[in-house]
């Protein structure tokens, strides 16, 4: 009853072609997407036409919502009156945040969690096939600028894929790593990226808040270019390297041949590092309202 994972393939981007989540380059991503595509395909022997999309909470917007449904007589519900019921709380999630952004940019919704169900006044995990008179889901939905979401869908494009389903970056996530029967706990995953750091938290059965932190896996390769002198790609392999090299011998911008240990990269490191997780802990406790009881740690950062 689970998803099977057949291939897995992943690229690292020459060059810096994003940016904060944002896409700045889209052939080179492109690129990036079609060479992953065609190992994919040689792995499994398949031909690939569509492709589902987790974006990056760049600028992420999260609004609640709720729909309500009333009968005259009790009634079965069925998964038609679940999906006019959600389609509804979206809805006024949308109107809500339309409402508040002062600078009218445009916001396009990417994904939404259904955080309760009410029948008759009385909560439940699921409404289908149980029978009332009123009946009643709320929702938190997130939004995400145009551009970020008009960028994603011409890289999809030029790399000759179909765009099947988008979603946000912790929702993906947080489907694959925490299960339903544990929501009930108060958990938070973070999916660490490169330019975004994207936050999912769940408890009571369900997922209660989406939000995200500028701030990630570029940061630490930035305080490598300073520390030492390099560009960025050559602070990404150290980056990289830090998880099983004792020593490190780069070569920097002047042309000198540098040996550090991991332990010294490490302790130079040591305040992007504080800084990182300070900013990402600021984001938890202020949409959960205090510490979680766990968290669950993500992303190619």
């Amino acid at each position: 009853g689970k998803v099977r994972i057949l291939a897995m393939e992943k690229l690292l981007h020459t060059h810096r072609v994003m940016l904060d989540g944002q896409i700045e380059d889209i052939a080179q991503v492109a690129a990036a997407v079609r060479t992953v595509t065609q190992r994919l395909e040689q792995d499994v022997g398949l031909r690939l036409g569509r492709a589902c999309v987790a974006a990056a909470g760049r600028a992420l917007r999260t609004a609640q919502g709720s729909g309500i449904r009333e009968f005259a007589a009790p009634e079965a519900i069925t998964e038609a009156t679940v999906a006019q019921l959600e389609a509804a709380a979206v809805a006024e999630a949308e109107r809500s945040i339309h409402e508040n952004e002062a600078d009218g940019q445009q916001l396009l919704l990417v994904g939404y969690t259904a955080t309760q169900y009410q029948l008759d006044g009385y909560p439940l995990s699921s409404l289908l096939g149980h029978t009332g008179r009123c009946a009643e889901t709320r929702v938190v939905a997130t939004f995400l600028p145009g551009g970020v979401i008009d960028s994603l869908y011409a890289v999809m494009r030029q790399a000759g894929l179909e765009v099947a389903s988008l979603t946000l970056e912790p929702i993906a996530a947080l489907n694959a790593a925490i299960p339903v029967d544990l929501r009930l706990l108060n958990l938070c995953l973070v999916d660490i990226g490169a330019g975004t750091s994207d936050i999912a938290i769940c408890r009571d059965g369900s997922v209660v808040g989406y939000t995200m932190a500028t701030v990630a896996g570029d940061e630490i390769t930035e305080a490598l270019m300073r520390e030492y002198l390099v560009d960025y790609n050559t602070a990404e392999t150290i980056k990289a390297q830090l998880a099983d090299a004792d020593t490190l011998t780069f070569t920097d911008i002047l042309g000198q041949e540098q040996t550090f240990s991991r332990p010294q990269v490490q302790t130079s490191l040591q305040p992007a590092v504080e800084s990182l997780a300070q900013e990402i802990a600021r984001r938890v406790t202020e949409l959960n309202g205090a510490a979680p009881s766990a968290l669950f740690l993500a992303g190619g950062g």
